[in-house]
């Protein structure tokens, strides 16, 4: 073999390798809509749906559940590739409602009905959270009354939105501090030939304009809100096998005053499962407002 043809194979394969670690991004970062299978109404909540925009435009979809005589408000954050339909919010909803609170469940873009080119981790989606909280504030609501409430990338996403907002408290379940270190270490697990294909994959991330995975650090913005004296609860279960604890521990560490709930035996966001769920959380929004 002569060196040009060796030097065309080298090429070939390393091209070859970077296209499989970009296809793997592509699929990451995907839209994932779908109609939703529940409403409100399968907890015995009325509603109405609410298309609102985001802070770069983007057209999210979401449904308003109102509490009477009300000046407080929370808004639900599903995560990646979750919907507002999903049980985890609709077996919340109660709770934050029978607290008086009105709630906003949120489609984040490229996910459930919202409109959007791509998924972003908990990037870009600090936008359509601020675009919610913008909406809120249309409707009569002051952030100091309002409590972000997220699930896995959702949870991330709530924590990177909230630091100067002056929001009321923020509850994170299942969520993760270091999204480059998650990723380093759960690739192998939710990608076939993941370790092998893993530099590709973190080298074709840093090629999306709107997508920046290394500034996905919630732990940073954990120590904003400690010194903001923010309220903030962090639920997480040892047994979750997607956002391993330790992504848990470390928000702790950013934020070490946070309530902290640590459940054993549950898996990822099925905290609401817990008998105890409920009271925790109410317990927490009766102390922190």
């Amino acid at each position: 073999m002569t060196l040009r043809h060796a030097l065309v194979l080298l090429a070939t394969l390393a091209l070859g390798y970077f296209g499989a670690g970009l296809l793997v991004v592509l699929w990451m970062t995907a839209p994932r809509r779908k109609r939703p299978e529940a409403t409100p109404v399968s907890v015995g909540l009325g509603y109405r749906e609410v298309k609102l925009p985001s802070t770069d435009g983007v057209r999210l979809s979401a449904w308003w559940v109102p509490a009477e005589d009300s000046s407080r408000a929370a808004i639900l954050i599903p995560g990646w590739g979750g919907y507002k339909f999903d049980e985890h919010l609709l077996q919340t909803v109660p709770i934050y409602h029978d607290a008086g609170y009105g709630v906003l469940m949120l489609d984040l873009r490229a996910q459930g009905e919202s409109e959007g080119a791509r998924r972003t981790l908990g990037y870009r989606e600090v936008r359509d959270v601020r675009g919610a909280l913008a909406w809120l504030h249309q409707q009569g609501y002051e952030a100091e009354n309002v409590v972000l409430h997220g699930w896995s990338m959702g949870g991330a996403t709530a924590l990177r939105a909230a630091p100067g907002t002056g929001v009321a408290a923020v509850v994170e379940e299942a969520g993760y501090a270091d999204l480059p270190l998650l990723l380093k270490r759960k690739i192998p697990e939710f990608v076939r030939f993941g370790g092998f294909l893993r530099p590709a994959i973190l080298l074709a991330g840093r090629f999306f304009p709107d997508f920046v995975p290394w500034e996905v650090v919630p732990k940073t913005e954990a120590a904003k809100l400690s010194d903001e004296g923010v309220p903030l609860l962090i639920i997480h279960s040892t047994g979750d096998d997607v956002v391993p604890y330790e992504q848990a521990l470390i928000l702790a560490a950013a934020y070490p005053k946070a309530h902290f709930w640590k459940l054993e035996g549950y898996g990822h966001v099925e905290a609401y499962e817990h008998p105890e769920y409920a009271l925790r959380l109410r317990e927490f929004l009766e102390a922190s407002l």
